[in-house]
């Protein structure tokens, strides 16, 4: 094995220099909202980028008690996990059908889905209002829902067909022989195998949907039902003068998000180069 020259080495240096700047520069802000979480306001405002002399953690206590985060904090955790339970389960189906079935209208069909990229939800608001306002769904978590899963179908259908038009149909075909059904073919062969690409689509989906914040401001307004970057808004109305106490409760918020990107992350990078090149 040849060694590296002095050159080589002095480029991977600075590669890693430049790479851990960069890692440091996006992690300073995370590290000093938490930082700050423990301080107090005096403290906050006479030493901004120091450590906390004492943790407080009372900051937490008021923001859950007086703040009523865990009230938000469920609402969104029924609006996130419903959207993405539902989401996944139709884009693979709907995925499935488009890239394993023989019909004339599949492309059509994939290329109806994939313009829904083009459309931004703000074009959608007023006509989902009206309908909402007249069917009785507003101030529902349902009408949040029903829109979530709308638009993350396009981004997930896209994932997905890359993916499944890349697996060998001799597993589908030796699944016939076996006697499978066309579910049995779905569900015990296509979903195992599609695994990363599915966590790929659900982390994908619940990151927009936990941080989504105008979807659930126009249309729920009891503020019972209203999900955790709404209730921030609230908060910070409530208590425009207690910053670490606001700073507390965006970290409880952002707690979510970076648990399930650390805990997938690994799956989503698979799923996402899956079906980059197809064989």
């Amino acid at each position: 094995m040849m060694k590296k020259s002095v050159k080589e080495n002095i480029l991977t240096a600075v590669k890693y220099i430049v790479l851990i700047g960069f890692a440091a520069l996006c992690l300073f802000p995370m590290v000093w909202l938490f930082l700050s979480s423990f301080k107090s306001n005096t403290e906050l405002f006479e030493n901004p980028w120091g450590l906390p002399a004492a943790m407080q953690f009372d900051n937490y206590i008021q923001a859950i008690v007086e703040g009523k985060i865990f009230l938000y904090f469920g609402n969104s955790v029924i609006i996130a996990f419903t959207t993405v339970v539902v989401a996944v389960i139709l884009s693979s189906m709907v995925s499935y059908a488009i890239t394993r079935m023989d019909w004339k209208l599949s492309r059509m069909t994939l290329n109806i889905f994939l313009l829904g990229m083009m459309i931004p939800v703000y074009a959608m608001i007023v006509p989902l209002f009206t309908m909402f306002s007249k069917t009785g769904l507003l101030n529902t978590h349902a009408a949040v829902i029903l829109p979530q899963i709308a638009v993350s179908f396009p981004m997930a259908i896209f994932i997905l067909t890359g993916f499944m038009g890349s697996i060998p149909r001799e597993l589908e075909e030796a699944a016939v022989i076996d006697g499978c059904s066309i579910y049995q073919i779905f569900f015990k062969v296509i979903v195992p195998i599609s695994k990363s690409s599915l966590v790929t689509v659900a982390v994908v989906n619940f990151i927009n949907v936990w941080n989504d914040l105008l979807l659930p401001q126009i249309f729920l307004t009891d503020s019972s039902k209203m999900t955790l970057p709404v209730g921030l808004t609230e908060f910070q109305g409530q208590y425009a003068t207690n910053y670490v106490v606001e700073i507390a409760a965006v970290i409880i918020t952002i707690i979510p998000s970076i648990i399930v990107y650390i805990w997938l992350h690994r799956n989503i990078m698979e799923g996402m180069v899956a079906g980059a090149v197809k064989g």
